[in-house]
């Protein structure tokens, strides 16, 4: 399935979905967090970071999630990999401020619970458990797999052979069932269904070309500016002087 993966989008499929203007306006500002934190991020397939978390928030939208939970999928990186430009790394108390103030104490309480969440360690039959008993555990889960959504529908796990895909999804289609019953408990119907639908697209598609598959096991930074034809400030500012004095010559 299509799932937005700009701002634009996003709105349209709320307000498909019934939200209302004020949720609009409350993700908006989520949105613009994300843009300052991930302006220059990319996906290990070289998706842009910000496209795949409007896609997250998309996907969350689209199971009908409270707008809270959505604004969590637009920022549920931050403190993983997020640019606050600090030079510290994680939740920390002066992050955890700044973006308290700014979606609020739910939101930013749902990001950092997804922060320490380990789905790696922990048995999936002991997930799924405390999934399905834990209110908390069972929102951070939907998060996850709207996380997850969101790579699998645009088809980039397909190009990216070498970044991990959890939960035995395309790889086990006994565990792939597993995790649909859960989410089927923990979500809902309808967001398991989409889910195997989009599994199933990926199992049908003919491959891509060579040419575009990535080695990447992770995100990236791309720093603004072509190296070979990087310059210094003082340098740049020199062209900048040299073009200004070329163009009032011509001019006269």
């Amino acid at each position: 399935m299509t799932l937005p993966q700009t701002n634009l989008q996003l709105f349209l499929a709320m307000q498909e979905a019934g939200y209302d203007n004020t949720s609009l306006e409350t993700v908006h500002v989520a949105y613009d967090a994300a843009k300052m934190l991930f302006g220059s991020c990319f996906r290990s397939c070289g998706k842009p970071f910000v496209c795949h978390l409007v896609g997250t928030a998309g996907t969350l939208a689209i199971w009908e999630q409270p707008v809270e939970m959505l604004n969590a999928g637009l920022l549920h990186s931050a403190y993983l990999f997020g640019n606050f430009a600090d030079g510290e790394k994680g939740p920390t108390q002066r992050r955890r401020y700044w973006l308290r103030n700014l979606v609020g104490e739910k939101t930013e309480d749902l990001i950092y619970r997804y922060t320490i969440a380990s789905w790696s360690k922990e048995r999936t039959t002991q997930l799924y458990t405390r999934v399905a008993a834990d209110r908390g555990c069972r929102e951070i889960f939907t998060v996850k797999m709207a996380d997850l959504h969101d790579e699998l529908a645009d088809g980039s796990i397909l190009v990216t052979p070498n970044k991990h895909c959890p939960f035995g999804v395309l790889q086990d289609e006994a565990k792939e069932q597993d995790l649909l019953s859960v989410i089927r408990t923990a979500v809902s119907e309808k967001a398991s269904n989409q889910f195997a639908n989009t599994l199933k697209t990926l199992r049908d598609n003919v491959g891509l070309p060579a040419g575009i598959v990535s080695q990447r096991k992770s995100f990236y930074h791309i720093n603004p500016g072509i190296d070979d034809l990087r310059r210094s400030r003082f340098t740049q500012r020199l062209v900048k002087l040299r073009s200004s004095i070329t163009k009032r010559t011509r001019a006269a």
